[in-house]
């Protein structure tokens, strides 16, 4: 299991790394990664976390094993009353439908989606969105190898919801 976790996490970070450690119950998400952002090379774009390990390398986040999910900001941070803030996140998550319930003999995106819904919802997470189609769409390495990620039995979604975090 891939999960990078910050020492003393502020803010958003701490935000998603409660959210990872809840995400981590569900038992199918073997590789985590906290607020990714946009990286480039000569193949395209692709979301990329920084390691946290104290140097300057990052790490790409793409879809392998059994299941992967990674955050985003969605916009502005804006502050709501002092020292709460509203946050515009998201959540991709990709999926290896022969991998995560093997005995499962048929499409059961909606069943993740659902356990994901949960788990938000349970952390605080309003004003859910979700996407099945154009996952990718930011990430032209990624949207390029469409058939690869999300044709079946592959599954991909994308929740973007609002968080009210504390800053002290």
């Amino acid at each position: 299991m891939k999960t990078i976790e910050f020492a003393s996490p502020v803010f958003f970070d701490k935000k998603v790394q409660d959210l990872n450690t809840e995400l981590e119950s569900l038992g199918w998400i073997a590789n985590q990664y906290p607020v990714c952002y946009k990286g480039e090379n000569e193949q395209g774009t692709y979301p990329e976390a920084y390691y946290n390990n104290g140097t300057s390398k990052n790490l790409m986040a793409m879809p392998e094993g059994n299941a992967m999910s990674f955050f985003t900001i969605e916009g502005d941070i804006i502050e709501i009353e002092e020292f709460h803030f509203s946050a515009p996140l998201a959540l991709t998550v990709w999926a290896d439908l022969t991998k995560v319930y093997p005995s499962k003999a048929y499409d059961y995106t909606g069943e993740l989606i659902k356990d994901v819904i949960g788990v938000l919802q349970a952390n605080s997470c309003n004003d859910l969105k979700i996407q099945t189609q154009g996952v990718f769409e930011d990430y032209s390495f990624l949207e390029s190898k469409l058939q690869q990620n999300v044709m079946r039995p592959f599954t991909a979604f994308k929740i973007s919801f609002e968080c009210i975090m504390t800053k002290c």
